[in-house]
């Protein structure tokens, strides 16, 4: 392991040996049921007009998304990343039909799918199944807390229970899960972030994406800000936060995000997360300066 925690850069390296491989975001045209009225019109607070995809590609087919992405960064291999909204929303034929779409590709060698535990109906299941067996499937669930106080308070309207009965299917039928987790939830206490660590850590994933809480415009989370700030996390407080739950997540799930990114015409707060870059590389110096390392005290709580 070239890092003090398990990273997704690695995984690829060992997965897909002498390949550089790149994630193509794309913009697939589905909604989601906690916008469209089916659970909410409002949204998950923190969710932007873009669903957390590509902003300036976001209404172009999705072939022209790829190729567009594939002529910019030629002479690779790819991961289709159907991120914006939930990609399991939608008529069988409409998904089976979308998805099919990365088969016209030689130099795609993945498809991720991003959306919520509470939109996979069983036929959806047996296709995502059958998409496994054709190419490197992952499937990313949007959890973010076992804690129902923090998922009320994103709006997320599903429960915990729901997730793990939906991540427990795709388990069950070899399908590969990553989970995404929010730090800094208004009212979260460190104790419960570790909590819902060590909930992942008896899933057993394989892999996870941590995101820190911040405010875009135009969102419910922004207008709730604007009208009654609430405190974020700090870049200091975070990289500690984040140096201290990767000591106790088990060694074997894969890291594929340490913190949020978004393009800076539609980020408000805080402003010290625009730089990705300078926050990895603080955590890593945390890290080693503490000694500290994935997994350290696994198995300890």
């Amino acid at each position: 392991m070239g890092e003090s925690f398990n990273s997704f850069s690695d995984f690829l390296k060992n997965k897909f040996p002498g390949h550089k491989i790149l994630k193509i975001p794309i913009n697939a045209g589905f909604s989601c049921p906690n916008r469209d009225g089916l659970f909410s019109r409002n949204g998950c607070v923190f969710c932007d007009r873009y669903a957390s995809g590509p902003i300036h590609t976001a209404s172009w087919p999705i072939k022209k998304q790829i190729e567009s992405y594939i002529c910019s960064h030629p002479k690779r291999k790819y991961i289709a990343y159907f991120q914006s909204h939930c990609n399991t929303y939608g008529s069988l034929r409409e998904l089976q039909r979308k998805y099919e779409i990365v088969f016209n590709y030689d130099d795609i060698i993945g498809l991720f799918i991003g959306t919520r535990p509470d939109v996979i109906s069983s036929p959806v299941f047996s296709l995502l199944e059958k998409i496994n067996r054709r190419i490197y499937l992952t499937v990313e669930l949007g959890l973010q807390s076992i804690h129902e106080l923090g998922l009320m308070f994103l709006n997320r309207n599903h429960s915990y229970l729901q997730f793990v009965e939906t991540f427990r299917e795709l388990k069950n039928r070899g399908i590969d899960t990553v989970v995404h987790l929010i730090l800094g939830i208004p009212g979260e206490s460190r104790e419960q972030m570790l909590q819902t660590v060590m909930a992942i850590n008896q899933l057993k994933p394989a892999g996870i994406k941590l995101h820190l809480l911040h405010v875009l415009k135009d969102t419910e989370l922004y207008r709730r800000f604007i009208q009654s700030p609430f405190p974020l996390l700090g870049q200091e407080e975070y990289v500690e936060l984040v140096a201290y739950l990767l000591e106790y997540l088990d060694p074997a799930i894969v890291i594929h995000r340490l913190t949020a990114e978004r393009d800076r015409e539609i980020f408000y707060a805080p402003e010290w997360a625009l730089n990705k870059h300078a926050i990895l590389e603080a955590i890593r110096v945390k890290m080693r300066s503490c000694g500290a390392f994935q997994g350290k005290k696994f198995g300890l709580c």
